[in-house]
Order: structure tokens, then sequence, then C-alpha cells
């Protein structure tokens, strides 16, 4: 289906028409009808229509053009919104169903027409999810995907606290079998460079909260096959990496080598920076102050909107999570809080750490006392506790106490 659908999509484009079609993320092939598709650009009046019965939205390109100046927002009932930067005609969009429980997550990897067969995995303790082992424990891959563009899913049921779980992409496609040179002969090298819009997205409650996008491949790495977007630490902290690992075999396109996992974990301490201009610094900031001025206002889905652009800006600013944190709570998606409220205690650094992990700490404790999820709000009462000493913190420490009696 999804060839028939790029097929037609370039059909379309002779016509001056953006055409995108959209799928679930979890169900093989399920087209979903019905989503309001808006197209957005600074300055204008934005477009809006909606994916027919098979799942596909066709309109005039919007504002004339099909390009990064462009935003793309899918919304339907019962899936997490997404907001993806253009160009986007002929792309396959895979859409979310809202997690319920406060310690799921969803990742769903997406690219385009090569290689045809891209695989993600994830692994935990005793476990290990990809295509040959689809169920481990409360996690299980939902759609694996062999003929390009995705997507493909794996779903957290619940996320085991005390457990590193490790998610990272592996180029299954031999290119020696879909690529010729300009004299017909089949290649014999594995070039991540000549991959296409390789994104992993990751979903928490009804939201989309983290996308990753492939990096630039580092010089002696052509013939690499894996790329490490991040993994979730003990704590449940999304922790980036955006690192590209050699396994080492890179004529070996059809096989899944039984010591990939020892060597994505020795290369696994490879330092990741994101480096951020003066000039996003200063655009960030004022994204977040204009977001404390919708969150004062009580327009909390403004404000976290404004916050997320400012961390797309600069993601290594913690006070900036900490306040998208505060909105999401407010907001009334306490998974999302959760997650913002993890990255703010990752990213506290200065004379004020201390005090923004306990708060962090502190915030995710009482969504899980409001849950009923009593262990869990101990343990990050306690965790407040540890950085900053505080009367509430050991009142709230003592409640807990009494309900697991």
């Amino acid at each position: 289906m999804k060839k028939l659908l790029f097929t037609m999509s370039i059909v379309l484009g002779l016509y001056a028409d953006t055409s995108v079609s959209v799928l679930d993320a979890t169900i093989k092939d399920r087209a979903i009808g019905g989503v309001e598709v808006t197209f957005q650009k600074e300055g204008q009046s934005s477009i809006k229509t909606k994916t027919d019965s098979k799942g596909v939205a066709t309109l005039p390109t919007p504002f004339g053009d099909d390009s990064a100046n462009v935003v793309m927002i899918l919304k339907k009932d019962g899936y997490a919104s997404m907001a993806v930067k253009c160009p986007c005609d002929g792309f396959v969009y895979a859409m979310s169903p809202v997690l319920e429980n406060l310690d799921s997550l969803r990742v769903v990897l997406q690219w385009d027409d090569q290689p045809k067969d891209m695989d993600l995995h994830a692994y935990f303790e005793n476990n290990h999810i990809y295509f040959s082992d689809r169920h481990g424990d409360k996690a299980y891959l939902d759609v694996d995907d062999v003929d390009g563009f995705g997507p493909e899913t794996i779903t957290i049921q619940k996320r085991k606290n005390g457990q590193k779980y490790v998610f990272f992409v592996h180029t299954f496609s031999s290119w020696a079998k879909e690529i010729r040179d300009g004299n017909g002969k089949y290649t014999y090298t594995l070039p991540l460079d000549k991959l296409k819009n390789v994104k992993v997205y990751v979903y928490i409650g009804s939201s989309l909260v983290r996308t990753y996008t492939m990096p630039k491949i580092p010089n002696g790495l052509e013939n690499a096959r894996i790329w490490v977007p991040f993994y979730i630490d003990e704590e449940g902290k999304i922790i980036d990496k955006n690192i590209i690992i050699d396994d080492g075999n890179p004529a070996s396109g059809d096989s899944f080598g039984p010591d990939l996992e020892k060597i994505i974990a020795k290369n696994f301490n490879l330092s990741y920076a994101h480096l951020v201009s003066q000039a996003d610094k200063k655009r960030a900031k004022n994204l977040n102050n204009q977001g404390e001025k919708a969150y004062h206002a009580k327009d909390y889905e403004r404000a976290i909107s404004l916050y997320m652009d400012s961390i797309d800006l600069n993601p290594n600013d913690g006070q900036t999570y900490s306040n998208l944190g505060l909105a999401y709570q407010k907001a009334g998606k306490l998974a999302e809080a959760n997650w913002a409220n993890r990255k703010a205690i990752e990213l506290a650094s200065g004379a004020n750490a201390n005090v923004i992990k306990a708060s962090s700490y502190y915030n995710i404790a009482r969504i899980y006392e409001e849950k009923g999820e009593y262990e869990s709000a101990l343990q990050n009462f306690q965790n407040a506790q540890a950085h900053k000493k505080n009367e509430v913190y050991t009142n709230a420490i003592k409640r807990m106490e009494e309900k697991l009696r």
C-alpha cells in the first residue's frame, strides 16, 4: 500500500499538489481517515484539510512551496498530535495512539524509500526487542516494515524503574542488493549518508516529546550501520546520544550479528554534545519568556508550544524543561510532565542545581501520588529530600510510608 501511495503522491505532484499519507503507528498498514492536517507558515494564514478513508490528504501546495519554512500539524482524537517541518509531499506519517500509563512510551522509526529495510531495536535487562523477538517484559514490537518508509514501532507498556533501556536503529538492508553503480554493477558498501529522512519519534502520553534526526556521518564511519539516538536511564530520564556506531561487518547487510549488543556497549560512552549558538540561545530565552507569560495567563497549551520551540533551539536548558513540566501538569498531561521534570533533573547545573532537582523530583512524586502509585511517589519524595531538606518533603515521605503499610 505504501508504494502505491508514494506513486500517487508523485503523480499528484505533477499538478503542483502536496500529498501526504497517514498510518497508525501500531497496526501494520492501517490508514487513518479524518486526520486534521494543518499547514502553517509564519506571517501567513494556516491552510487545513483532512485525510480521506485511505489516509491520504491532498491539496494545492500550501504557500506555493514545500520547504522547511512550512510546518505541518496532524491531529485526531485518540492520537498524539504531530508537528513536523516540511518538505512533506510524498511522505508517510505514523500517528501514535494515546498512551495511558505514566511510565509508558512509544518509539517510532520512519524513513524514506531507501533503504527498504531498517530495524528499530530496544534492549534492557534480559530483553532484546526487534524483528526476531517481538515480545519482551511489558514491551513489544508493534510493527516491522521491510519495504520502505516505515513505521517500525516499539511500545514500552510500563517502564521498569532501575533498568536502562537502549534504543538503536540498524540498517538491515544490504545496499549490495538494492543499488547499482553507473556501470550496472552492484555496490558493496552500506553508506548511511545515502539514507533519506531517517527520524525517530518518541511519544509519551498524548504528546510527541522528542524527534531525532540521524546526524551527519563522521569520517571513517561511512560503512557504519548503527545509530543510537537515545537511551532511558535507570530513573526514566531520556538521555540524548545521537551517535553512529560501526558494527565492523559492512558487507553483511542481511544478517544480524550476535555480538551487536557488545559492540554498542563498547562504544556507548562516546560523548555527545549539542552545540548551541549564542543567537539560538538568545532566541530560545525569548521563547521561554513568552512561554512564561502564556503560563501565567493560564494558556497552558500555548505555553507548552513555546517551551518546546525554545527547547528545539536550546535543548541544554534545564530551567525551560522545569517550566514545561509545570505547564504539562496544569494541562493535565501527567506522563509528559514527568518526562519534562526528569529532563530538568538531568540538565540542572550551577548554584541552583539542587533546588531544581529537588522541586522536579517533588513534582514527579506528586503525580505518582495522585495516580495512587505510592511506591514510586515515595522514591521520588526521598530523592527530593536528598537534594534539599524540606519539611514538606519529610511530611510527604511519612504520608507515603503510611499508605504503604
